[in-house]
């Protein structure tokens, strides 16, 4: 029998939290399963969750969230052999939606059933781990404002994006990818392991969350008119072939900064300065699919 910890973040999913308890206890295959449920009381607490589980040896640690929540996670689980499991009731769910996890609550939890496992990349920004996605710029501005909103969901996201478009010019960056420099004044800067913002947005169509790389997406600002066309190619996973992105893949990436510097990793917003570090992980976490 596999022992398993599920972590239920109480903000996530606006009010899917207790349909998705019901769900978990209803279908859940209690013969293959020594289950706990907790419920996370404060930031960073599904950190401390997921080290003493990996602790006490438990066999996955399942989060009932969205791709933030799964970040802090991860924080606890990357190198080790404790799986992260996904019940995606986030606003975006980028992660779930590349590993191709059911959006349903039932079929997230029959996923669980099967528990076959997957290991996958993670990356490092500085001293922080990611999973999905990290950017700097317009992406970056859009994640610091949508947490410190008390409204969840994809439409309040688009209403702060809509905002801010009108708000943030391009921001001049030097990267090194690998060996190679890029001097670029661009509208955000995209690090991406898995293939897109969530909500099938997908930005990173090429990337491949195991390949030992990270797709570096240079996104330029479109004018209003083209809007639209950015949206249908996010959506139709051809934006790679857009002139609004230009796609480079590393494995360490530096970015020098001359001011401080909003960025979004895996859609919460930090303050960096100086010199950013971004390093690949490969096949460091283990993830059930």
């Amino acid at each position: 029998m596999k022992k398993i910890r599920i972590i239920i973040n109480p903000i996530s999913g606006s009010g899917k939290q207790i349909r998705a308890e019901k769900a978990i206890k209803k279908i859940l295959d209690k013969g293959l399963f020594e289950s706990e449920i907790i419920y996370s009381q404060r930031k960073g607490h599904i950190t401390s969750l997921a080290i003493e589980a990996v602790e006490k040896e438990y066999d996955a640690v399942i989060v009932v969230g969205g791709d933030g929540s799964l970040n802090e996670a991860a924080q606890g689980l990357i190198g080790t052999n404790t799986a992260l499991g996904i019940i995606p009731i986030g606003s975006g769910n980028g992660l779930a939606r590349h590993l191709h996890i059911p959006m349903s609550l039932s079929g997230a939890v029959n996923r669980i059933n099967q528990f076959n496992t997957r290991r996958i990349d993670t990356a490092k920004v500085n001293e922080h781990s990611f999973i999905s996605i990290a950017g700097l710029g317009f992406d970056a501005k859009v994640a610091d404002q949508f947490s410190q909103s008390k409204k969840r969901g994809l439409w309040n996201y688009a209403k702060i994006s809509i905002r801010e478009y009108f708000r943030f010019t391009n921001q001049k960056y030097r990267l090194i990818l690998d060996s190679y420099i890029v001097d670029t004044d661009t509208f955000m800067i995209i690090f991406a392991n898995s293939n897109q913002f969530g909500n099938n947005f997908v930005i990173a169509p090429e990337a491949k969350i195991d390949d030992g790389f990270l797709d570096v997406c240079l996104v330029k600002k479109p004018k209003l008119y083209e809007i639209p066309g950015v949206i249908i190619n996010l959506f139709e996973k051809n934006i790679h072939k857009s002139k609004w992105l230009e796609v480079r893949k590393a494995k360490q990436i530096k970015v020098e900064l001359k001011n401080i510097a909003l960025m979004n990793i895996d859609g919460e917003a930090i303050q960096d300065s100086g010199a950013i570090n971004i390093t690949i992980n490969p096949l460091s976490l283990s993830v059930l699919i």
